[in-house]
């Protein structure tokens, strides 16, 4: 599963969602390197989640046998990223591909043991704690997590999340000429009938030419690999799109990195 988020305009504000399934656990690693190097992803990650990278790396050092080269590679590429974190400042360190390969395909070929000695087992965020009182929804640790009950990604709880990467859709004006003529397609269609069911948009400028605009907007993307309970491995990510004008689209470059990458993906609004 995976989710994104985008920021634009102030009307319906609404996150929407995408879905990538992993069939091959051993190989999630390749997977997500060939989903974020489409051609659709801004070459720079974020790591959003510190603690499960930290609580890996004492894993892999104290259970892995010495011998085994998947456990090593993953082990320096942990060591090389941890050295990054800062508790001192904001900014969430990068993290690129070679680094996320090794350590999820490692997660992968180990999700059992990980699982039983609950390694990325988290409580809820005092934050959502305190969302939590004004709903109906009772979280307990180690339940299985159903991205799609909740409407804000600041909600959903970080039990089971292995990665959390911060990440950017390409500007339209770097896709290919044909998929350029497809996006403009898609939001001249989409602000069209914007057009049709609320006349003109803000100073009375076509919703088309509003929407097409937009396409060279950097789409902020979410994507979070998570352990669930039943030792499946899940893809999840969001996007925050204002009014949901330009899903399709979004939803079109979505499609494109997983068709490249092998897999099959999902959209749905929340």
């Amino acid at each position: 599963m995976l989710k994104a988020r985008w920021s634009g305009y102030e009307i319906d504000s609404s996150e929407a969602a995408y879905e990538v399934r992993a069939p091959r656990p051993e190989e999630l690693g390749t997977l997500v390197r060939s989903f974020l190097t489409s051609g659709y992803f801004a070459r720079s990650y974020y790591s959003l989640f510190e603690e499960p990278l930290e609580r890996l790396r004492d894993f892999v050092a104290e259970r892995s046998d010495p011998k085994d080269k998947l456990a090593a590679k993953a082990l320096k590429q942990l060591n090389k990223q941890i050295a990054k974190f800062d508790p001192s400042s904001w900014r969430a360190p990068r993290i690129g591909v070679q680094t996320i390969e090794p350590i999820l395909n490692y997660v992968g070929a180990h999700r059992q043991e990980l699982l039983e000695d609950q390694v990325f087992r988290f409580e809820l965020m005092d934050e959502q704690k305190e969302m939590y009182e004004d709903y109906d929804y009772e979280f307990e640790v180690g339940q299985e997590i159903d991205e799609s009950s909740f409407y804000s990604e600041d909600e959903i709880p970080f039990d089971g999340t292995v990665l959390y990467l911060g990440c950017n859709v390409v500007k339209a004006s770097q896709l290919t000429p044909a998929e350029q003529k497809k996006a403009r397609r898609i939001a001249r269609g989409a602000g069209k009938r914007m057009d049709e069911f609320g006349g003109p948009g803000m100073f009375g400028e076509s919703w088309a030419d509003m929407l097409e605009s937009d396409l060279e907007r950097s789409m902020n993307v979410t994507l979070r690999v998570r352990l669930n309970p039943d030792a499946t491995l899940s893809i999840t990510g969001r996007w925050m799109e204002d009014g949901q004008f330009l899903h399709d689209y979004y939803a079109y470059l979505l499609d494109q990195a997983a068709e490249k990458a092998g897999a099959k993906l999902t959209t749905y609004v929340l």
